[in-house]
């Protein structure tokens, strides 16, 4: 079967992120509770646990995309499943703090091994790379919702060891989607010209010197990523204590958000294999704007459903144009290590603006400056694309510099 063709792929791509990506990034937030209190940590230990899944994302985000070019973007993601699976069951059954740190930073480097090599096979495998990326990372929106109902069924069980049964849970069912992985996560002889002869391979630090477009692009991944977690992380709180709203009206508010970024990437991605990506990157992050911007000065409630139908739309377009903006400005010379030190760089931002929401709100007692801050990070976005589109034009398949 022609590699543009391969639907076997997208699919286990889309259950690869379906386990990894949910299982190993959002997990842990609704099994929290539960260990805690079965295990007697304080709250600042399940934050190091926290912190050491995003330190094993934010390291292996730049590692996987160099062991990709060794042994293979196929090879690294089975590896990382393997770890997942491991790291999941391993937080499960042990207590002792620092073999669950140690299980926890494993988590995160599974679930970033996973990804990054897996979007540069991507890369290097389909003419429409946006559409096919697009339904890949749809899979980390269903898993979500798979997480949203499913912990909370099996914490709520009696005599069903609370949050152990939820670890071995998702462990056993990662392990299930990993086996038809060994058959169709295959990597085989790219279609596409430009693949056929690579340029010899160069180290991230000569590709980034070099490349003056990645430099920017990586510019704003960062601040999307100082951006976006603010709203994710303190949307719920902001929300219930400070505007009034009720659990119930902002979990069916949040809902939209999980549930639009099943389709949002494919919908987004296909209008990048069509048109100027730039162009497509900046009406995205418009709207992702648009979606701060009209809670931050009202109180409906029905602007705030609005506001996450619009984040979660918006959000995984955003991730997929940058995806496909870094393929066309290093095409396969390097792929995995420039998306790869580029996520870290959009990890870094995620931590940096999580501490400073934190502080701005405890000073200034509400979430509308946080708020106001992650909507000027979205805007300074739009400038940095900006200049971005004045130096490069990308559209469709095409690679062109203006």
């Amino acid at each position: 079967m022609a590699r543009k063709n391969r639907i076997d792929l997208i699919l286990i791509g889309f259950f690869i992120q379906l386990t990894t990506m949910a299982f190993g990034r959002f997990a842990y937030t609704l099994i929290l509770p539960d260990m805690m209190k079965s295990l007697g940590f304080s709250v600042t230990r399940m934050g190091i646990l926290g912190m050491g899944i995003v330190t094993g994302y934010l390291v292996n985000s730049l590692f996987s995309g160099t062991l990709s070019n060794g042994f293979g973007e196929d090879t690294v993601v089975k590896v990382s499943m393997i770890s997942l699976s491991f790291a999941l069951f391993c937080l499960g059954y042990f207590s002792n703090f620092i073999v669950l740190l140690a299980a926890s930073i494993l988590l995160g480097a599974g679930a970033s091994g996973s990804y990054i090599p897996l979007a540069a096979l991507i890369n290097t495998t389909f003419h429409e790379r946006g559409k096919a990326f697009g339904i890949v990372t749809g899979g980390a929106g269903a898993g979500i919702m798979v997480c949203g109902y499913l912990i909370p069924f099996i914490l709520s069980r009696p005599n069903g060891n609370g949050y152990q049964a939820a670890w071995y849970a998702l462990a056993v069912i990662n392990a299930i989607v990993f086996l038809p992985s060994l058959f169709f996560l295959k990597k085989e002889t790219p279609p596409d010209p430009t693949f056929s002869n690579p340029i010899p391979e160069k180290s991230i630090i000569r590709i980034f010197r070099e490349t003056k477009p990645l430099r920017l692009i990586s510019i704003i991944y960062f601040l999307l990523g100082f951006s976006y977690i603010i709203y994710a992380t303190y949307f719920g709180a902001y929300a219930m204590e400070e505007i009034g709203f009720s659990p119930k009206s902002t979990g069916i508010m949040w809902s939209l958000f999980g549930i639009n970024l099943i389709y949002s990437g494919i919908f987004w991605g296909s209008l990048a294999d069509r048109f100027n990506k730039i162009t497509v990157s900046i009406i995205v992050n418009l709207l992702l704007a648009l979606s701060l911007f009209i809670i931050i000065p009202f109180r409906l409630e029905f602007l705030f459903y609005i506001s996450t139908f619009l984040f979660g739309f918006s959000f995984m377009g955003f991730l997929t144009v940058i995806y496909l903006i870094i393929g066309e400005i290093v095409q396969n010379n390097g792929m995995g290590k420039a998306f790869g030190a580029s996520t870290l760089l959009h990890g870094a931002g995620q931590v940096i603006s999580t501490f400073i929401a934190g502080f701005l709100k405890d000073i200034t007692g509400t979430y509308k400056i946080p708020l106001l801050i992650s909507l000027g990070g979205l805007l300074l976005c739009v400038i940095v694309f900006f200049r971005l589109k004045n130096q490069y034009t990308f559209h469709g398949n095409d690679r062109s510099a203006v």
